[in-house]
């Protein structure tokens, strides 16, 4: 079967949507250093709370 180059196989469903994606990744330049660690270092402890508690009731 051959196929031209201008015909795209996809189906709906794996066709990309542009409302769906950024316009790029979001930048923090007005946070401060110091306050930025302190949100991933909460974000990171929250993250080993949620799995501890998953890893609890899963027993």
């Amino acid at each position: 079967m051959c196929r031209r180059p201008e015909w795209r196989a996809s189906s709906p469903a794996t066709r990309r949507s542009p409302a769906g994606r950024s316009a790029g990744p979001v930048r923090l330049v007005s946070v401060d250093p110091k306050t930025r660690n302190r949100i991933m270092a909460g974000a990171l402890v929250l993250m080993f709370v949620l799995v501890a508690v998953a890893a609890a009731l899963g027993k």
